[in-house]
């Protein structure tokens, strides 16, 4: 595994060690009060780099002072400089819970519990500083890319691929992007080791990702087709070959590609996913179901199957199979406003007005919230 850059760690390193003026736009040495004597011992160590007399010294002033804030960034720092991710987590915990707004420490929090391979709460709290906002643009970008790597780490394919997408924007040239787009692509957990075989395969598939950001087709289609020569058994490769070609338009190339994707891919739903979808949109039901039916035994979880068998069984006026499909898509994804305008539609044609009634308030309920936080995230 390639070593984690970090820069969000690296960013912030140096701010604890030479004397962070802000939290947030918050002034932390304007907020502090008469520093004590364990204070100005511990500030006064660490500024002559004796990092363990520091770091005894923060403990025990914070000991006596829990709501010492710029304590607890550096203390935190000195901790994560030391490899204490443990008691770093803990430090930086208190610092977020005093200064909930502080998206600094957020995302030292979010970069400390990567360290301990603690992915759940390593992505929310990246996720935390993302959306709070207000950080210097080079530590902003480290966390944009460690909270693509963390969302691999759980296996969240598309939530990365979106990370790697909005970092690209704002800095298209960060270091190992294109790897890690093309590792996002190929559902890689981790960065592959520089110069292996892996790493050739998620050069490959990054380059084209990006091309595809960049609007350069061409260049885009030259590097998957690549891809497939070189590695045509490689899983997500005919995958990515086909979403490319089906935003193209090709449905038909498209199509062969997901019949390719199943075969060297088997365990896969996205493939028959994408079948469905592009069935449905010729509005050829007969072929949709299967694909649905299939989409949802690999993953029984994913409303997205349900819905696209839902939406099926409406255009064959199938009202039952259609409410039972879209009941189950309802349960999996509750504030999904495309279930919600389904149902309403199956409701009415089984004339149960009310149920009618009550879907289509949760539409627009869900539809006005779902637009509201794209706006936001704009």
């Amino acid at each position: 595994m390639r070593s984690l850059g970090c820069s969000v760690a690296r960013c912030l390193r140096v701010a604890c060690v030479g004397g962070l003026t802000f939290v947030v736009g918050l002034p932390v040495y304007a907020q502090l009060p008469a520093a004590s004597s364990l204070k100005s011992e511990a500030l006064t160590a660490q500024q002559a780099g004796k990092d363990e007399v520091a770091t005894s010294l923060y403990s025990q002033a914070l000991t006596q002072d829990p709501a010492w804030l710029e304590g607890w960034w550096r203390y935190g720092g000195l901790l994560y400089q030391a490899h204490e991710f443990q008691q770093a987590s803990v430090a930086f915990g208190h610092l977020v819970q005093l200064a909930p707004q502080n998206s600094l420490g957020y995302a030292m929090l979010g970069v400390t519990e990567y360290e301990l391979q603690d992915w759940n709460n390593a992505s929310l709290h990246l996720n935390k500083a993302l959306t709070r906002g207000g950080m210097p643009e080079a530590i902003a970008n480290g966390a944009m890319f460690d909270y693509g790597l963390t969302l691999m780490k759980q296996r969240n394919r598309n939530g990365a691929l979106i990370a790697f997408r909005l970092l690209q924007h704002n800095a298209p040239a960060y270091p190992h992007l294109t790897e890690a787009f093309g590792a996002a692509e190929l559902n890689m957990q981790q960065l592959p080791a520089a110069g292996s075989t892996e790493d050739a395969e998620a050069l490959l598939l990054g380059n084209a990702a990006i091309s595809v950001l960049e609007l350069k087709t061409k260049a885009a289609e030259t590097y998957y087709r690549q891809a497939i020569e070189q590695y045509p058994t490689l899983p997500f490769v005919h995958l990515c070959l086909a979403l490319f070609l089906e935003n193209l338009g090709r449905d038909a190339e498209a199509e062969q590609e997901l019949i390719a994707e199943t075969k060297v891919n088997q365990t896969s739903a996205d493939p028959w996913v994408w079948l469905g979808r592009i069935a449905l949109a010729k509005r050829n039901a007969d072929e949709a179901i299967p694909y649905a039916q299939e989409a949802a035994k690999r993953t029984p979880n994913d409303a997205v199957a349900y819905l696209i068998l839902g939406k099926s069984y409406i255009l064959k006026q199938q009202w039952p199979q259609a409410q039972q499909s879209l009941q189950k898509a309802e349960n999996l994804a509750p504030s999904s406003y495309e279930v919600h305008y389904a149902l309403a539609t199956v409701y009415s044609a089984l004339k149960d007005e009310s149920s009618a009634v009550a879907e289509r308030k949760l539409f627009a309920q869900n539809y006005t919230a779902s637009h509201a936080a794209e706006k936001d995230g704009q």
